[in-house]
């Protein structure tokens, strides 16, 4: 695919009505303006975060993927080894501790971030849906949504081909993603599919309770985030308070991370734990320097039903 021919497309569709940039996280930061970009300007594409805000909010184009195919073309981005040899953008590590599904009722996608970043997850994800008497496993086959840059020299009809046919291999089971960016993409191209805080929200009734109740800060991710209200109603259902009334993206591995990653733990100050519902945000979160500790909302699940091994496994730890 010809990516310059694709910007040129997008950006043609572009009015300059400045919604994208004002939902940037970016720009606040003296980062990247998306509609600057759209109108054919300069930018530091370092500072694009990849967020979605900016596509989100734009009825008439798609700014995101314009970021998206600037950026493989300033890089030479192509698809990696990993994926050729693995069928994710990163390699996975091995997962430790070994998950513990029950069954098949259920499909379970990972994503990319959990596989290769925090595999502890996956565990907790498997006592979680145990604890709440859901039969679930991985999907199996499960590859990478097809969301990262990497893949922008693919056709569109290259990429969805991935993500349907992960949506064949669930066929009328329930499919349920711990990253809300794989929730987005299977979407995107018709795959019925459920981000993990919505499925626990939907069974909220089946949650188990912490012994002792904690403060939490929730920060459910750039596009889990009109999740937000069903987020706090899970945790709270599970003997938590919510301290923070704010939250938003932790700038994932950009110059602009570090200034909204102190955005981020100010707001929560004053919880034991942040609970998140992306995966990169847990690996962002797990390395802040004197960051308050942080688990996906799989991990508080499994905590609440007195399994706690996933925690072992974290660089920041809570004594």
């Amino acid at each position: 695919m010809d990516l310059n021919d694709e910007i040129e497309r997008l950006r043609t569709k572009c009015i300059g009505c400045g919604k994208c940039s004002r939902v940037c996280p970016s720009l606040k930061h003296g980062g990247i303006d998306p509609m600057e970009v759209m109108m054919g300007g300069e930018a530091d594409m370092s500072t694009c975060i990849g967020c979605g805000n900016c596509s989100a909010v734009c009825r008439r184009t798609d700014p995101m993927a314009v970021m998206q195919d600037l950026v493989a073309l300033e890089r030479d981005l192509h698809v990696s080894p990993a994926f050729r040899e693995t069928g994710y953008a990163m390699r996975p590590v091995e997962q430790t501790p070994e998950p513990v599904w029950t069954g098949d009722e259920v499909m379970v996608m990972p994503g990319c971030v959990t596989k290769a970043k925090v595999p502890y997850v996956i565990y907790a994800a498997s006592v979680a849906f145990g604890a709440m008497g859901v039969r679930a496993g991985e999907l199996p086959g499960n590859t990478c949504c097809m969301h990262p840059t990497q893949f922008r020299e693919m056709t569109e009809m290259e990429r969805r081909s991935y993500r349907t046919d992960m949506g064949r291999t669930a066929g009328d089971r329930p499919l349920v993603t711990l990253c809300a960016g794989c929730n987005q993409e299977l979407q995107r191209s018709s795959v019925e599919a459920e981000h993990i805080i919505a499925f626990l929200h939907d069974r909220i009734g089946s949650l188990p309770r912490l012994a002792s109740p904690i403060k939490v800060g929730i920060e459910p991710g750039c596009s889990a985030m009109d999740l937000r209200n069903e987020m706090r109603e899970v945790v709270e259902a599970m003997g938590c308070e919510v301290v923070n009334t704010t939250m938003g993206c932790c700038g994932k591995n950009t110059p602009v991370a570090g200034p909204l990653m102190e955005e981020r733990e100010a707001e929560c100050a004053g919880a034991d734990w942040i609970i998140v519902g992306c995966p990169m945000c847990q690996v962002k979160f797990d390395s802040h320097p004197d960051g308050i500790p942080a688990m996906h909302i799989a991990e508080l699940v499994a905590m609440a039903a007195g399994d706690t091994e996933s925690l072992r496994h974290h660089i920041i730890r809570r004594e």
